[in-house]
């Protein structure tokens, strides 16, 4: 681990995950820390365990976003020799973007909520896990508690700003580009035009069908609808056999 990106959502955390993957560094996003450890963050979330993440953060060089930047301490403290970046931006357009998004988020229908969260064990797991990080990182999943979201915000910031020595943190806004960013990690600055990722949300469109999770969350629902159709199947032809039988 050499990079802890400390930041929380919607300060361009997206941008910046894209930017270190361009410089060459291996990165876990949201998606790798959360769906290849998934079992770990509900035992971490629901019954207290500590996240183990010298365990879960060896074998890369950066983490981007939730839930490493709730774990920004534990994880400077398992590799204390890794540099920070604070992400952040204009308190009013984080919390206009940040809003945006949640409803985004719970724009989705109910009834495909409750399908998903039924018929896929991972997509349960998921939205727990979710769930939680919202609530310890903002104190709300609710984005109309807009006061207590920017206290949160504030606070979050200021800690990471007290506690990290400042040889080892960078305080940045991707509006900066790459040189700010390339000069604190003693890399070039590239010729390509910085990252500009997740705008309005999308990124939660993508998790819900294109990635990883779900695919697998998909693939898990099929499953479940097939194993329900069988069922029917087999009790409607054994009714069926038994009328005939019986008449």
């Amino acid at each position: 681990m050499k990079i802890i990106c400390a930041g929380l959502g919607k300060t361009g955390t997206k941008s910046i995950s894209k930017a270190l993957r361009h410089l060459g560094f291996t990165v876990f996003d949201y998606e790798e820390q959360v769906f290849d450890f998934l079992d770990h963050w509900v035992d971490v979330f629901q019954n207290g365990a500590k996240p183990d993440v010298k365990r879960l953060y060896q074998d890369v060089d950066a983490v981007v976003d939730a839930p490493g930047n709730i774990f920004w301490e534990e994880i400077l403290e398992a590799f204390p020799d890794s540099q920070v970046i604070l992400s952040e931006r204009d308190e009013d357009s984080w919390l206009k973007s940040l809003t945006n998004q949640l409803e985004v988020v719970y724009s989705v229908p109910k009834y495909q909520r409750f399908y998903r969260t039924i018929l896929s064990p991972t997509s349960r797991k998921m939205a727990f896990v979710n769930n939680s990080w919202l609530n310890s990182a903002l104190g709300t999943s609710n984005q109309k508690s807009t006061c207590v979201i920017r206290k949160r915000y504030r606070a979050h910031n200021h800690r990471v700003k007290s506690l990290v020595p400042p040889e080892k943190l960078l305080v940045y806004n991707v509006n900066e580009g790459w040189k700010p960013l390339c000069d604190f990690l003693g890399c070039e600055v590239p010729t390509a035009a910085f990252p500009h990722e997740n705008v309005k949300g999308e990124y939660f469109k993508l998790l819900l069908s294109a990635t990883r999770y779900g695919k697998q969350c998909i693939w898990e629902i099929q499953m479940a609808v097939f194993v329900i159709l069988s069922v029917i199947v087999a009790i409607i032809a054994t009714f069926l056999v038994l009328f005939y039988n019986y008449f």
